[in-house]
């Protein structure tokens, strides 16, 4: 039977519709859910990916707790350094568990002995680069057991001295001092604009570190240096310190400054740029670091929070609210008082 010549064109304008593709709106929307999934699924499995790794590092340092024991018990005392042992049973297992460990990226080189060596202690970190990736705490092996550190020493794995305490220095400044006192009318006015720019840097310092530090409160600090050239205001910003540290407390925002010398600093922080990855920033702070290199002081100012910013999306909200903040206590503080 022949189609006619009329439901012919409709059949085939019925077949182009089907073929369409999709409009600019449908890709849209796809792309808006596929990101929105991908938003929540990504850190999710970053953070069971992580826990899985920190576990297996757990089950390693059990075994060479085991393995420890053994040879305590046969030979009266703990080995001298457990990264040179011997053939026996217990010491094979021990190398296989280290081997294990770095595998997980993990460091084994803590390994320190007490009087006698009638005891022991191993701790183990993420290695350089990997804190918050790795895991995000150090664990330490003692012949009693395995106990976790969620404070962890950030510091040393991001080859920090130790003279940093828990501290990782992410960024450089000049002259935080000056500026916060020189050119504010009241004290009042200088405490707050110096509070508000404070946690503006300490919400900005995360995204500084890709967010691989978490400086909870009972976790590593991340700081910012100061290069300060001394001037008469650096007198008033230590009498006005106290009262900045209690406003930001208030705020869920402990901070601590300490001195360190210049060199160290631009040293200890081109090391942090260094295994963050950021070769792009080591020449301005190199530049920076010669600059003061002489009659300067060097402060690190350390932050502890409540709250702090885990991704990308938390950075974008708390820096606009901070930044906004900022520069309104800014504009506020340059204002005579009335009266």
């Amino acid at each position: 039977m022949l189609i006619k010549e009329k439901d012919k064109k409709k059949h085939m304008i019925k077949m182009k519709r089907n073929k369409r593709g999709f409009t600019l709106g449908e890709m849209v929307v796809t792309v808006a859910i596929v990101g929105s999934i991908t938003a929540i699924a990504v850190p999710n499995y970053m953070r069971v990916r992580m826990q899985v790794n920190m576990e297996m590092v757990k089950q390693h340092l059990k075994t060479i707790g085991t393995h420890m024991n053994d040879l305590y018990n046969q030979n009266r005392q703990f080995p001298p350094n457990i990264n040179s042992l011997g053939s026996s049973g217990e010491e094979v297992a021990i190398t296989a568990s280290l081997f294990g460990i770095n595998r997980r990226e993990y460091t084994t080189n803590g390994y320190t002995t007490g009087p006698n060596l009638s005891t022991f202690q191993l701790r183990t970190c993420p290695q350089a680069g990997r804190w918050g990736i790795a895991g995000d705490r150090c664990f330490v092996l003692t012949p009693l057991g395995i106990t976790e550190d969620a404070i962890g020493n950030a510091a040393v794995a991001f080859g920090v001295g130790a003279n940093w305490g828990n501290s990782v220095p992410v960024n450089i400044i000049t002259n935080f001092t000056t500026l916060g006192s020189s050119f504010l009318f009241t004290n009042a006015k200088r405490i707050e604009w110096m509070a508000a720019y404070l946690e503006y840097e300490a919400v900005w310092l995360n995204s500084q570190s890709d967010y691989k530090i978490q400086n909870t409160l009972d976790g590593p600090a991340l700081s910012f240096i100061s290069f300060e050239t001394p001037t008469e205001n650096s007198k008033l910003f230590e009498a006005l310190l106290p009262s900045v540290i209690e406003t930001l407390k208030a705020k869920g925002i402990y901070l601590t400054v300490k001195e360190h010398t210049v060199a160290d600093s631009a040293t200890t922080v081109l090391a942090v740029q260094k295994a963050l990855g950021h070769y792009g920033n080591l020449s301005y702070l190199q530049y920076v670091a010669n600059l003061y290199s002489s009659n300067s002081k060097a402060l690190e100012f350390s932050f502890q929070v409540a709250q702090p910013v885990k991704n990308q999306a938390e950075f974008m909200s708390r820096w606009h609210s901070a930044s906004e903040n900022f520069s309104k206590v800014k504009s506020e503080a340059l204002l005579p008082e009335p009266g």
